[in-house]
């Protein structure tokens, strides 16, 4: 934490193509993962840095950043994660008149998925096939809206805000067990997983998280 100081900026990854968590408005990086990171920064007396990383590295590790946020607990690349901040849920897209009444089955299912996500393990779990793999989220979405798949099955908030603008579009939540997330910090900086833990359990305690989900409807 002492070399994030002297340099006078923490640097996290996100991917940046996941509205309303993190994603670009213009140039400027914005979301609910974003600000939390930017009142992390702003404890430490830093500048906030962030690098638009794609899911499928930053499952990898932190990719040269100080931390990752928004990885799911269960996710094990090299690192210390936090205590959650955050409790996913994942959602199915459909196009329209392809859901099926009830908890919707995928067997047999032409399912669009971001590559490394829980909505990738959910569709193998449950059967889906075949599965199309993404690089972005939103891709896997897009192929919904364009007719290239029955369904796609991603993170709740990214679902509900694609809906959203896509009204001939259908949303479903399945019987998935939630998705705690955590911010992973370098494994050789036990005193920012420390600071980081501490902080989010400060916020827990005086609303500060509650207020946050609030600004991005979580």
């Amino acid at each position: 934490m002492r070399s994030i100081k002297q340099a006078g900026v923490l640097r996290i990854a996100a991917d940046l193509s996941y509205p309303p968590l993190a994603f670009r408005e213009g140039q400027v990086p914005r979301g609910f993962e974003v600000d939390l990171a930017a009142l992390l920064a702003s404890s430490l007396g830093v500048r906030l840095e962030v690098r638009d990383t794609p899911l499928a590295l930053l499952a990898q590790g932190l990719a040269g950043a100080d931390m990752v946020i928004g990885l799911p607990q269960t996710a094990a690349p090299q690192g210390l994660a936090s205590e959650p901040f955050y409790t996913m849920t994942q959602a199915i897209l459909w196009r329209a008149g392809a859901a099926p009444p009830g908890v919707p089955p995928l067997r047999h299912v032409r399912v669009a998925v971001q590559a490394k996500s829980v909505g990738e393990t959910v569709a193998e779990q449950m059967g889906a096939g075949p599965i199309l793999l993404t690089y972005r989220p939103g891709e896997a979405l897009a192929i919904v809206s364009r007719g290239e798949a029955q369904a796609a099955v991603a993170d709740l908030p990214l679902v509900v805000e694609y809906q959203r603008t896509h009204r001939h579009l259908n949303a479903t939540m399945g019987p998935w067990a939630p998705t705690p997330l955590v911010v992973l910090v370098r494994a050789d900086a036990p005193d920012l997983l420390a600071f980081t833990s501490a902080a989010i359990g400060e916020l827990k305690q005086n609303g500060g998280l509650a207020q946050l989900r609030q600004r991005w409807h979580l």
